[in-house]
């Protein structure tokens, strides 16, 4: 299934861990890209000018909007677990659509029209019937939680993972609405030690505030290529191996060691841009 099998070896773990690991009082970044996935399981849209829609009803406007269910007991009008739906987890292929679209593709709420929708399933290639579509019309959301949130790549640590790996990771893999460059790898697991304790993990994006709830833990989802639409690299146990060995406890909510970003619920309503500061605490 793999295309190449990773070597682990302890010179890598030595030389990513030396150094000072004390936290600072506080963490700063810079958002670096912004993405809305309007369906579930297929490539995200780069919103560069726009940049995304903080929401505390849907976390990201317009994200998630639709998926393709793989059940037949109906079409659910409510939020289910990523499990029912084709993503890159369950299905290869998804991970490399071209959807040829734009940030102006999509309206004022984000959302793409249904003829976008029913196009890009019937130019995906992959047989996937149109009656398995579900449009929330942007009332509800199909994100992986059931909380409103926007999801955040801290760059520094894939760049991490890929040196141990030895090879380059495309963040992509990783689905994520926001990408923040100028942070240290890994400080986001250093900060955020308790599961649904917000309050406690402040963060800003330029004004708008936000309450950490969580870290991501990771699926095969991550291991298939935006490229090719291929499952290549062992992910998951690459994070497991290389996590342990820098002596983290496991994610606040499972204690899994499968984990790359975080997801944080916005206070208030805003936009989050291209170049917006990012700070912890």
């Amino acid at each position: 299934m793999y295309a190449t099998p990773v070597a682990f070896d302890a010179g890598s773990l030595l030389q990513l861990f030396a150094g000072d690991k004390s936290m600072p009082e506080t963490l700063e970044g810079i958002v670096d890209r912004t993405f809305v996935y309007p369906i579930k399981g297929f490539p995200g849209i780069e919103t560069p000018e726009r940049g995304i829609r903080a929401s505390t009803q849907n976390g990201v406007q317009g994200d998630r909007n639709v998926a393709l269910y793989r059940k037949d007991d109906g079409l659910p009008t409510e939020w289910r677990p990523k499990g029912q739906f084709k993503i890159c987890q369950n299905t290869e292929g998804m991970a490399n659509q071209s959807l040829g679209l734009t940030e102006y593709d999509l309206d004022s709420w984000y959302r793409l029209s249904r003829g976008l929708v029913r196009q890009a399933i019937a130019d995906s290639g992959l047989g996937i019937p149109l009656s398995s579509v579900v449009d929330t019309g942007g009332y509800w959301y199909l994100s992986d939680t059931r909380k409103p949130c926007v999801s955040f790549l801290n760059l520094a640590s894939v760049e991490a993972l890929g040196d141990f790996m030895k090879t380059q990771i495309d963040p992509r893999r990783f689905r994520m609405n926001v990408w923040v460059s100028g942070m240290e790898p890994w400080e986001e697991l250093d900060y955020v030690r308790k599961f649904e304790q917000g309050s406690l993990y402040p963060m800003c994006v330029g004004d708008l505030r936000l309450h950490i709830d969580d870290l991501c833990e990771r699926c095969k989802a991550t291991e298939q290529n935006p490229e090719t639409g291929k499952w290549d690299l062992e992910i998951l146990k690459a994070l497991d191996v290389l996590l342990r060995a820098r002596g983290y406890d496991g994610s606040p909510h499972r204690g899994k060691f499968e984990v790359m970003g975080w997801l944080a619920i916005p206070q208030t309503n805003g936009v989050i841009h291209a170049g917006d500061s990012v700070v912890f605490g």
